[in-house]
């Protein structure tokens, strides 16, 4: 993702001017509750309220706008303009987002999932606080509280990875007119394409729980379109979900080697689903679903206009098929600040998360083949000691036809934390890609834009890749201007791929790089929420490449 620059941004440029894991680690977040707030009364706790069956009464909603004015430190001239600008989320938009209702039993469960599914799932709100604040005659009235962040994006875009440079513009709001909905026009222009686009998204249509997503995009090498509508599983007691959805994504594809263009060939890939889901089982401990549905995925390859072809194109592939899939979450989730995000509440999800599915594709069905397409999932995580937690998942995914395997892929990853200091963490990531008798469009890079970050982008391809990263992260309590949560990182990656693609690429063994950047934890706007500058030396470089990468990116993570 590409760093935007904010009018917020802009205006400090110009003037110058649940259980909790390692509670006391780093800055705090940075919204926190209005002093006009801050009393509760004294009231039965959530275990009594809960085995009392009290029923929840009123539900109050307050939007704390971007900057809190009631805090001396936001009150000046500046941000009172911003406040003034800014179209605060309508209480009715808050409210689509509860997972309760007056009359329900009161369940802290359920107050603690809303206020994750608010962290995780909108941009245009921070740091939820839902709570009892009154209880008469069984009856307990909650207050829901949210922090406000600028949506509003007339902006710039510019980014650096793998010695290449992005741009763009854009006109973004992702709390429209204060609704919690998506609108977005823009242009961007990269290595790839240039682009015109336009996106739209509602996750509570009317008020209900139905979402609908479109996007358009005028390209230099073609179009892409999509379309979805769907009742998601939104929580985890939802008992059904059902959802459609349809796209075309007509492109030219660039196939590189050692980071230097060699061709390219012209793709248009077609895909829809259909499908409903019923929730089998919903206790306190787990949830388990299953979703029956079709499925179509169809690719076509072909010579790219103005491109001189000298690998082989990839297979078209037609594949229609019905499909049925089996999902297990574990409900064991946490809370934990300045883990992968500066200065921000998070969740973890401490449990397993697996699924599994398969289709079977038939001229019957439309596709060109028989085939029998199986994949799962797994996730887990980890709570090692108070100071330390691991996260792995994996998945697995392949086609069976002709009597053999194709296009068989494992993927892995396992992520390591570690609080050395009270302002420090460590962390180390593993990741390996296996593939067996891959289709000519699926292989694996590695390269400045892929983690590798002292190279250029997509310099190494092949069909097995892995990569190590270790990083020292700092996580300062500096607030310039109270608007960027400021951090840092020295890091050191290391990476190569193996096989073969079609593409032919030197396989150059093991790289190694080391480097060094800043953090910027974006704590008022919805634009990303870490901002990326990094200083990337090659250490086994060649010839060719330079010796230093400048890279500069939006990422959701540190």
């Amino acid at each position: 993702m590409t760093p935007r620059i904010s009018p917020l941004l802009a205006a400090w440029l110009l003037c110058g001017a649940a259980p909790a894991l390692a509670a006391n680690f780093g800055p705090p977040p940075a919204n926190v509750i209005p002093p006009q707030f801050a009393h509760v009364p004294k009231l039965p706790s959530d275990k009594q309220l809960e085995a009392m069956h009290a029923r929840i009464g009123k539900i109050e909603i307050h939007v704390v706008q971007v900057f809190d004015l009631s805090n001396p430190a936001d009150d000046n001239w500046l941000y009172r303009l911003a406040d003034k600008l800014h179209v605060p989320t309508r209480a009715a938009a808050v409210r689509a987002l509860l997972l309760f209702h007056t009359g329900d039993l009161y369940s802290r469960a359920i107050l603690d999932e809303t206020e994750r599914n608010i962290r995780d799932n909108t941009q245009y709100l921070r740091e939820p606080v839902i709570r009892p604040i009154a209880y008469h005659n069984g009856v307990v009235d909650i207050q829901v509280i949210t922090h406000d962040v600028w949506t509003l994006e007339p902006g710039v875009d510019f980014s650096r990875t793998g010695g290449v440079n992005a741009y763009g513009a854009q006109f973004q709001d992702s709390n429209f007119l204060g609704t919690g909905k998506f609108a977005e026009v823009g242009w961007t222009q990269n290595i790839y394409r240039r682009s015109l686009y336009v996106n739209w998204s509602d996750p509570n249509i009317g008020g209900t729980r139905w979402t609908d997503t479109a996007l358009y995009e005028n390209n230099s090498d073609g179009t892409v379109w999509g379309v979805a509508g769907s009742y998601p599983f939104y929580s985890l007691e939802t008992p059904y979900d059902i959802g459609i959805d349809a796209g075309n994504d007509h492109s030219v594809q660039q196939r590189y080697s050692l980071g230097q263009f060699y061709d390219a060939y012209d793709n248009d890939y077609r895909t829809g689903d259909l499908y409903v889901g019923d929730s089998l089982l919903i206790d306190d401990l787990w949830t388990d679903r299953l979703l029956v549905g079709w499925r179509v995925d169809e690719s076509e390859f072909y010579k790219a206009p103005n491109y001189a072809l000298i690998a082989p194109l990839p297979l078209d592939r037609n594949l229609s098929y019905p499909f049925v899939r089996m999902q297990w979450t574990r409900n064991n989730y946490a809370t934990v600040d300045n883990m992968a995000m500066i200065a921000r509440t998070e969740d973890v999800h401490l449990g397993l998360d697996a699924s599994i599915g398969a289709g079977y594709a038939a001229p019957e069905f439309g596709a060109d083949r028989h085939s029998l397409l199986v994949d799962s999932e797994l996730a887990d995580g980890y709570e090692l000691t108070p100071a330390q937690q691991l996260f792995v998942n994996g998945r697995l995914s392949s086609r069976f036809e002709y009597g053999a395997m194709h296009d068989g892929i494992a993927t892995g990853s396992a992520n390591y934390y570690l609080i050395t200091s009270d302002d420090t963490r460590f962390y180390a990531a593993l990741t390996a890609d296996i593939g067996h008798r891959l289709d000519g469009d699926h292989y694996f890079d590695l390269g400045g834009d892929d983690g590798l970050r002292g190279y250029p982008l997509r310099y190494q391809n092949g069909n097995q890749m892995a990569l190590f990263t270790v990083e020292e992260r700092l996580y300062t309590h500096w607030f310039p201007f109270r608007l960027f949560n400021v951090g840092g990182a020295v890091f050191y990656d290391m990476g190569r791929t193996w096989g073969t693609t079609l593409t032919p690429t030197p396989q150059l063994g093991l790289l190694k790089d080391a480097g060094f950047g800043l953090r910027l934890g974006n704590a008022r706007s919805s634009f990303g929420s870490v901002i990326h500058v990094d200083l990337a030396f090659p250490l086994d470089h060649e010839a060719h490449i330079s010796h230093m990468q400048f890279l500069v990116s939006t990422q959701q993570t540190y």
